[in-house]
């Protein structure tokens, strides 16, 4: 299938519009949420720096409420829309109409650079149709590894397989470099450049740290823990038992109100409703899928959040707020190692005793402080779109 000849998203942040006679020389392939929160302020640097027709941005429509969802609370144009997603796709068949969609775009209009970010079907299917079409490939968030590629599934083996077709990695940490490195990836073709989803952060927070979302039954003036699942491997049993873990919590820490973001996913809301209740009979404080600029600063002010989530495992610490991971392991090794974070399980075996040590061992300000700066501290996009122009200058 071919790309879509319309843009769903028009207009950039100063009114100008894009012009479809004018060939941009990079291309942005997303297709989810945490992607585009991470490339919307890579985006508007580069367009910033380069020029507003520079970059063309396509949407895979991998999850595309979500998607458009974040794509307008952040302000970022999108120029075509693949709109490849149908009902119960398997990744390999949204995989394979990726590599086409984005194979007729590229020879449609061929860029100089093809920017692809973390480790989604939509990003390893992007990368992939450059890699066919011997364009060079800029992979976002590069050399994050948890070294089993099976856990997760299955971003670990994507961004893996990602980066062995990469022309340069921006990669987020020391860390990720250092695994980058221990693949055989050469030195010069690496760049430390922290986490442009940070950015997306700084920037929302500092337009709305002070607006809470509206929550029925949440009461502001008490403590709340936010909750977040998602991964499709919790779906064959884990999601019950971590259920059954967090009643067992709830009822150890009763002041504490929980509020919990439903992931749309019908197997996600059917198990969790099963355990928990219906919205509104349940002592959880469920709603829907939260945008950005509300989610991020219900997270900062949070006592702490539960989740499975990669992104929330780096703004909640950013924001000074523990979080307890549900999963069995984490390619955010720091996260753990400056004691911002701890692994519970994918079944949460280890939630009520990680609870109890956050509740009474705040975490440490320094390290707060080190994962700040690690991250970027609200600059990487910059960073990154200097990159960028360096690297279609050198080919």
């Amino acid at each position: 299938m071919g790309p879509s000849r319309q843009p769903f998203v028009h207009n950039s942040n100063d009114g100008s519009c894009f012009d479809a006679h004018i060939s941009p020389s990079i291309a942005v392939i997303a297709g989810t949420r945490p992607e585009f929160i991470k490339l919307a302020p890579v985006i508007q640097e580069i367009r910033q720096l380069l020029g507003d027709n520079f970059v063309r941005v396509y949407s895979t429509g991998q999850h595309r409420s979500l998607l458009q969802q974040a794509a307008n609370a952040l302000h970022v144009r999108v120029d075509y829309d693949f709109d490849l997603m149908t009902h119960a796709q398997s990744a390999s068949e949204i995989q394979r109409r990726v590599v086409s969609a984005s194979d007729h775009a590229f020879k449609e209009h061929r860029p100089e650079l093809v920017i692809v970010q973390g480790d989604t079907v939509s990003a390893f299917g992007g990368a992939m149709a450059a890699y066919l079409n011997m364009i060079p490939i800029v992979h976002v968030e590069a050399g994050l590894r948890t070294h089993n590629p099976h856990n997760p599934w299955p971003e670990e083996g994507l961004r893996q397989m990602i980066a062995r077709i990469a022309t340069w990695h921006l990669a987020p940490t020391p860390l990720s470099r250092t695994n980058l490195l221990e693949e055989g990836i050469s030195s010069d073709r690496i760049h430390i450049v922290g986490n442009p989803g940070i950015d997306s952060l700084v920037n929302t927070l500092k337009q709305n740290s002070t607006e809470l979302p509206h929550i029925p039954g949440l009461d502001t003036t008490k403590p709340w823990v936010i909750v977040t699942m998602h991964r499709r491997e919790s779906l064959h049993g884990a999601l019950d038992l971590f259920c059954q873990s967090l009643k067992s919590a709830m009822a150890v820490y009763p002041n504490l109100q929980v509020v919990w973001p439903l992931h749309p996913n019908p197997a996600v809301k059917s198990t969790v409703v099963r355990h928990m209740g219906h919205r509104g009979q349940s002592p959880i404080l469920f709603c829907d899928p939260l945008p950005f600029h509300q989610l991020a600063p219900l997270v900062s002010r949070a006592r702490l959040v539960i989740t499975d989530s990669g992104g929330l495992q780096e703004e909640a610490p950013y924001s000074g707020v523990p979080v307890i991971i549900i999963r069995d392991c984490t390619e955010r090794q720091e996260v753990l190692d400056l004691g911002l974070g701890l692994l519970a399980g994918a079944d949460g075996r280890g939630l009520l005793s990680s609870f109890e040590h956050f509740l009474n061992t705040p975490v440490d300000k320094k390290s707060v402080r080190v994962w700040q700066n690690m991250q970027g501290n609200g600059r990487s996009s910059k960073i990154i779109a200097c990159h960028v122009k360096s690297f279609i200058s050198s080919e």
